[in-house]
Parts: C-alpha cells; structure tokens; sequence
C-alpha cells in the first residue's frame, strides 16, 4: 500500500502542475461561482498553495497556467473580499522556493487586502523557507497573523489568533533543515519528515486549555495532513509528518471538529473519530477554487469557491486573451492533457484509433467530475461509458489505472461542501 501511495502522490501533484498547455474547449458550469448568500457570524476564507512566483513569464510553455498565478492571486484576494470574507487563511507554500524578493511582493498584496479589509493569517510551508529563516518569515509576515498573536510557539512558527469566541490554532508543519532554523528552542528535521517537538505539543495542549477555560471555540490550521494515509507513512519523503497522529488525538480530546490543510494540491474531506480535515487545492489548479466557512456558535458551513476569473479579468481591464476566456482555456487544457497521457500509456498497451480516442474521453470526464466536486454523482454514468474497459486496459502497469477505480470508489459528497456541528 505504501509505494501505492508513493505513485499516488506523484500523480496528483503532477496532474495539478501540468494542465497548463493550450487548448480550448467550451467550459463546463463551475459550482458556487455566483455570489453565497450573506455571512453568517464570522466568515473565513481558506485557500492554500499560491506558489507565488512573478519570476516565471513562460505562458507559452506547458507549464503556462502556473505563470498566471499573480493574477489569480488578485483574483482571489478580490473575490474573497466580494463575498464579505473578514479573515483569509493561507496554509503554507505561500511562495516558491522560499526567496525573499517573491516574500517581499506577495506581502505587499496582501498587505493591499487588508487596508481593503480583508484580514490574513498565513501558514509556512515546505516551500516558503530556505534561504529564508524562521524568524525572517515571521519578520516579513509580521502583520499576517504573528503580530497579532495571543500566543507563540517559541520554538516554531505556530501561533493562535482569537476573534470573538474563535481561537485558531495556525500550524507551522513544515519541518526545516538547519539552515533555515533560528528560533530558541527550534530543531532542524532529521530526515525528510515534518514533526512537531514535545514542547510544541505542549504549547498545543496550553492554548487548548486556555481555550477550553474561555469557552472559545477552535479551529486548526496547517499545511501538512493529518488524516490520510500518505501522512502517516515513514518511507513518504516530503509528506510524513511525525507526531501528527498525536497531534490529531490531542485536537480530539478537547473537541476541536475540524482541521484545515494543503500541500496536496487536491481538494478533499476526511473525516476519522470525530476529526474532519478540509484539504484545500492548489490555487493553480483546474478549476480555480478555495474555501469559504462560515462560523457561527453552533456550526461550521464549509462550500467550496470557484472563481469566475473571467469576469474578474473583463472588471478589472485586464487585455490579455487566455485570461478573459480562463475557464475554456482551463478545461481545454484538461482535455489535452488527458489525450496526451492515454497516448502515452497506449505505447506500451496499444489500443485502435477508436479505442485511444474513447479511452481519452473516459479520462477527461472521469478528472472533469472530480475537480468540479460531481464524482459520486457521475459514478453510475462514468462506468458505464464505453472508453471505461479501453482505458484500464492501456493504463495496466501505469499508476493512473488504480488511482482513478481509487477515485470513483472512494468520491464523496463532502467535497461540496457540509457541515460540522459544535459540540454541546
């Protein structure tokens, strides 16, 4: 099972980097890309993995869509405010490859967000460190949740902000080789696992008992997982997080409901002993989305947002063509990448011309239902479709044909949204 998951991650943070070359083909409806109905108590907006790199221009490339990323960054940080969000959550990879100028720039935007109203607090990742230091990037994100704090980890980013009955409890997963390591009491990662030290469980278990003590409600945040099985692997470089089922247990004992996280580039639910954790997708990703939740003293709403980036390039005067016309762009590129990869999979499992072309089209519907959160619905129809034998035939031996019999049996509702009740 172990090196299934290996694959398995290769996969889907390939597929998610990967839909970038041109194409065209008219776009499906995209779920909740129309305004949600007025906030109810606090309003948060959650989106994860920016990857904010203004350094890469190749739009051409087949890696095109990633260079578009400022863009959709102002596209989200504008919709999150359109649709009365007061806080945005940001899990980690803010940037790519931790280089101060990309820290320095995606601050000033979200500097801009909040003089417009919009509060943040951001999260590290594995990418947001190195050449930087822990302590340059609380530096630089002073005024994105670490000045604000009621309390710091000494010995890690992690930090909780509580507004009004809310206590949330932001996670600094990542784990850092010593290079990046300056903070009292912080230690460089042994290997290539993430883990929390016992003085930060520790601090964990202080903020959940001033918490419990204030009758505040809690949410927590992080960038690595804690519930699927690919967290939980010693032998899965860059995504084994030590201490992570302990850290679940602890959420647990004091009745924190949900756990928000990313790193996947996927969006998913899990939901195991009472924990429900929310993966928020890549914001590169097809289609553009993140995540509103809407907190109030007895529940939890969580929807996922697509953002009609169309109409914000046509509203804010933008000329470039791909970008007023993003979601055909978008869904051409999944259909390309879909025939590409049947192509490639039929060299080594030969299919007929019809074959290929059915097999292609099962792929391209089967990745279609999943990002637009519709799989469960579409189960009955995609299996029976008549490129479904074609397509695990050539994909015998290749890690997309379990992966995707893992995706049609395992799809949920939950990715469209649901809702978690406090507990009494």
């Amino acid at each position: 099972m172990r090196k299934r998951w290996r694959i398995g991650a290769a996969v889907v943070l390939l597929l998610t980097v990967l839909l970038g070359a041109c194409g065209k083909e008219e776009p499906a409806p995209l779920p909740s890309s129309t305004p949600f109905p007025s906030p109810r108590g606090l309003r948060i907006a959650v989106a994860s993995d920016l990857h904010f790199d203004p350094d890469n221009t190749d739009k051409d490339s087949g890696l095109g869509q990633t260079a578009y990323n400022p863009e959709l960054l102002d596209a989200l940080l504008r919709d999150a405010r359109r649709q009365g969000a007061q806080i945005l959550l940001l899990t980690g990879d803010l940037v790519n490859g931790g280089r101060i100028h990309r820290h320095e720039q995606l601050s000033a935007k979200l500097r801009a967000a909040e003089e417009a109203g919009l509060a943040v607090c951001v999260l590290p990742g594995n990418h947001d460190l190195a050449p930087i230091k822990q302590t340059d990037f609380a530096a630089l994100y002073a005024g994105f949740g670490y000045d604000e704090a009621f309390s710091r980890d000494p010995g890690s980013l992690s930090y909780c902000v509580v507004r009004g009955g809310l206590m949330l409890l932001m996670m600094d997963t990542a784990g850092y080789g010593a290079g990046a390591v300056d903070l009292p009491g912080a230690k460089a990662q042994e290997g290539s696992g993430a883990y929390f030290t016992e003085d930060t469980l520790r601090w964990v278990r202080a903020m959940l008992q001033e918490a419990e003590r204030q009758s505040l409600h809690v949410l927590s945040a992080g960038h690595y997982n804690l519930l699927p099985e690919i967290s939980r692997q010693p032998d899965m470089d860059g995504y084994y997080l030590e201490n992570g089922t302990a850290f679940a247990d602890l959420l647990r004992s004091f009745y924190v409901p949900l756990y928000l996280s990313g790193h996947q580039h996927i969006r998913a639910v899990y939901q195991e002993n009472g924990l429900t954790e929310l993966l928020t997708e890549y914001l590169l990703a097809y289609p553009t989305g993140y995540t509103i939740l809407d907190v109030t003293e007895k529940e939890i709403r969580c929807l996922p947002r697509r953002i009609d980036v169309d109409a914000w390039a046509a509203e804010t005067g933008q000329t470039d063509p791909i970008l007023l016309d993003f979601a055909a762009w978008q869904q051409g590129n999944l259909r390309q990448y879909a025939e590409e990869n049947v192509r490639y999979m039929a060299g080594k499992n030969p299919l007929t011309k019809r074959e290929l072309q059915d097999a292609a089209d099962f792929f391209y519907a089967v990745m279609d239902a999943f990002w637009h959160g519709e799989l469960y619905m579409r189960r009955t129809e995609l299996e029976s479709m008549r490129g479904y034998d074609a397509f695990f035939h050539c994909a015998e031996g290749f890690a997309y044909g379990w992966w995707l019999k893992d995706l049609i049996e395992y799809s949920s509702p939950l990715q469209r949204g649901f809702t978690l009740h406090w507990p009494d």
